[in-house]
């Protein structure tokens, strides 16, 4: 037992002045005896532990409060014992489902200087300051990718822009010399190439610029038909499924809740990627839509080279490359845009993968 003159001693004739004192409380107070049963409360002790303002003397402090916590009562106990206990934050979750934040401190108080007559309990409603927290830790987060993706677009821009730009001045000059020849065949190669480059530069380009203005606005979110998506992408990679003698197949696609545009976007990436990325013979993309409770679950599957676990994480930052330009053309963009556009509709994206075994990139998106 804690020393009684730092606990809270409380003469007879000072009781009325003391509930006048507690009721006018700027804080959730609540006096109870030894029975756990209130004696006073301050104003506030209503407006924090969200209870209708009626009159509470007499009554259990657990009927009054039925979804009280084994281990708050636990506490209650042992501060009944003479322990003086805090906390500065406390989940509650209450019988609705709903989550609080809590601070609060229970401490006895005494009927003499041994005699413990109850306890008293400061509560103090820290929700409000949690969620703002929580919404502060999410915008620091976004900065700090931010700030990553700043860097790799310098790099990029030193690099991938750069390297088109001198190829284009090097072609230039070779075609000025071939034009003093009359060799139209070697110009007209090299005007290729400097074409080929001109190309790569304004596709980055506008995929850069595409990437830096999502999340500017909010989709346009309808209901649309999922399918319709997907016959519009065979449509348009029908030079590339007969190049590759692909096969694209897909089952029970429902209607999704979301921006037809940019799901179009996440799709086309998903399956341009999936006919790129494989070497078999007869590559196989298969599309599946799962019902889930609240959301839907769907996921592009291939057979193709299937990518190492430890890219996993990375694959989804921007300007992010597994394989050279040469082999495998691309900016690094698309998958950054899709899993950023899949978080503006409020899902996730994610992927399942190992080396030479295929790939299955999955995203779900809420049903409302």
């Amino acid at each position: 037992m804690q020393n009684p003159s730092k606990d809270i001693v409380i003469p007879k004739e000072n009781q009325d002045i003391l509930k006048v004192f507690v009721q006018t409380m700027p804080t959730a107070v609540a006096m109870l005896d030894d029975q756990l049963r209130y004696i006073i409360t301050s104003n506030q002790w209503f407006t924090e532990t969200n209870l209708e303002k009626t009159d509470l003397v007499g009554k259990f402090h657990y009927d009054v409060v039925p979804d009280i916590p084994e281990r708050w009562k636990e506490t209650h106990r042992r501060c009944l014992k003479g322990e003086h206990i805090k906390c500065e934050e406390d989940v509650f979750i209450r019988s609705n489902g709903n989550t609080e934040y809590l601070r609060w401190e229970v401490l006895p108080w005494y009927k003499t200087s041994t005699v413990i007559g109850g306890i008293i309990i400061y509560a103090e409603h820290i929700t409000e300051r949690k969620i703002v927290e929580k919404k502060m830790e999410k915008m620091l987060t976004k900065l700090r990718k931010s700030n990553t993706e700043l860097k790799q677009f310098a790099h990029m821009c030193a690099h991938d822009l750069t390297e088109p730009l001198r190829t284009i001045t090097n072609y230039i000059h070779l075609v000025e010399e071939k034009v003093q020849t009359d060799d139209l065949q070697d110009i007209h190669n090299y005007l290729n190439i400097i074409r080929d480059g001109a190309t790569y530069m304004r596709a980055l380009v506008q995929g850069i610029l595409n990437y830096s203005q999502m999340g500017l606005y909010k989709p346009n979110k309808a209901l649309i038909n999922l399918e319709k998506i997907i016959k519009n992408a065979q449509i348009t990679f029908a030079k590339k499924i007969k190049e590759k003698n692909a096969i694209l197949e897909w089952e029970n696609l429902p209607e999704v809740y979301g921006d037809m545009t940019l799901l179009t976007q996440v799709m086309h990436n998903l399956i341009s990627n999936a006919l790129k990325f494989n070497t078999n013979e007869r590559p196989t993309i298969k599309i599946i839509a799962e019902e889930q409770e609240d959301f839907w679950h769907l996921s592009v599957t291939d057979n193709g080279i299937g990518i190492d676990k430890k890219y996993h994480a990375t694959i989804f930052n921007i300007f992010v490359r597994l394989h050279s330009k040469s082999k495998y053309p691309g900016s690094g963009i698309g998958l950054a845009s899709s899993k950023k556009v899949i978080e503006d509709h409020g899902g996730e994206m994610g992927v399942k993968s190992s080396l030479n075994n295929g790939s299955t990139f999955w995203f779900t998106l809420p049903k409302k």
